[in-house]
C-alpha cells in the first residue's frame, strides 16, 4: 500500500511541476566471469556469494604448495648473488675481468629465474581485476580447474553501477541529457539524485516507454525504484 502511495505521489507531483516519472532497475556497468590460466585443485576458497572484495584481494588459489616453495628458493638465490655481485663491483678494477662477467651473469640470470617462478605463483592465484560484489560461485574447496576452460567466480563491480530509466513515451523531447533526476531505492528512505548520461534513441514496442540513465554509486545492482526527472 505504501508504495502504491509512494507512486501515486510521484505522478501527482509530475502533473503539477514539469516533472517526469520514471522507474527503474539497478544495473551494473561491469561484470566478469573469472577464472585462471592454468589447471590444478582448488586449495584455498576466500569468498561468498554477495562478498564485496576489494581490488587485488585474493578470491581463491590452487594448491600451490610447491610453486611457493620454489619461489621462495629463487628468490633467496636471487638475494644471494645480488650481494655477491656488489661485493665484488666494489674491486672490479683490480680482480679479473673473466671473473666479474660471471658474477654478472649469475645475478642477472638468478634475478630472472626468481621473476619467472613469480610469474608461475601468481597464476595459481585469482585476485579481484576491481572492487566487485561475488554473484556466483561455481567451484569448491578440491574441485579440479581446467584452465581457461573452468570459470570460477562470477563478479559484478561494486560501485560502477548505473540506472536504467523507463518512462512514458509521450516525454521523448522533453527528457535530455543533463537533466537532474531524484529518486529512492526501493526499501530505503534515503532520497537521491543524479543526473542523466544517455538517453536512448528507440521505444520499448511492448510498454511503449523511453529509457534513460543515470550513473550512480553506493546503490546495489539489482535493486529497482522511482523518482522524477526535473525538466528545467
Amino acid at each position: 500500500m505504501k508504495k502504491v502511495f509512494i507512486a501515486t505521489l510521484f505522478m501527482f507531483q509530475a502533473l503539477i511541476a514539469g516533472e517526469v516519472y520514471a522507474t527503474f532497475d539497478v544495473v551494473s556497468e561491469k561484470s566478469s566471469e573469472l577464472g585462471l590460466s592454468i589447471s590444478g585443485v582448488v586449495g584455498a576458497l576466500h569468498v561468498e556469494v554477495g562478498d564485496k572484495v576489494k581490488k587485488g584481494d585474493l578470491i581463491l588459489s590452487l594448491n600451490n604448495a610447491g610453486e611457493k616453495k620454489e619461489l621462495e628458493i629463487a628468490q633467496k638465490n636471487a638475494e644471494h648473488s645480488a650481494k655477491t655481485y656488489a661485493r665484488y663491483a666494489k674491486i672490479a678494477d683490480v680482480i679479473d675481468k673473466e671473473k666479474m662477467e660471471n658474477y654478472t651473469y649469475d645475478k642477472d640470470i638468478s634475478v630472472l629465474n626468481a621473476q619467472n617462478k613469480e610469474i608461475v605463483f601468481k597464476k595459481t592465484e585469482l585476485r579481484a581485476p576491481y572492487n566487485l560484489i561475488i554473484t556466483a560461485k561455481n567451484t569448491e574447496l578440491g574441485n579440479i580447474v581446467l584452465g581457461s576452460q573452468t570459470k570460477l567466480i562470477n563478479v559484478v563491480a561494486q560501485n560502477d553501477v548505473k540506472l536504467v530509466l523507463k518512462f512514458d513515451e509521450k516525454y521523448w523531447q522533453k527528457v535530455k541529457v543533463g537533466q537532474k533526476f531524484q529518486y529512492r531505492v526501493d526499501g530505503s528512505d534515503k532520497k537521491y539524485e543524479g543526473v542523466i548520461s544517455k538517453v536512448y534513441p528507440t521505444v520499448i514496442a511492448s510498454t511503449r516507454e523511453m529509457q534513460a540513465e543515470v550513473k550512480a554509486t553506493d546503490v546495489m545492482p539489482g535493486l529497482f525504484g522511482n523518482g522524477m526527472i526535473i525538466m528545467e
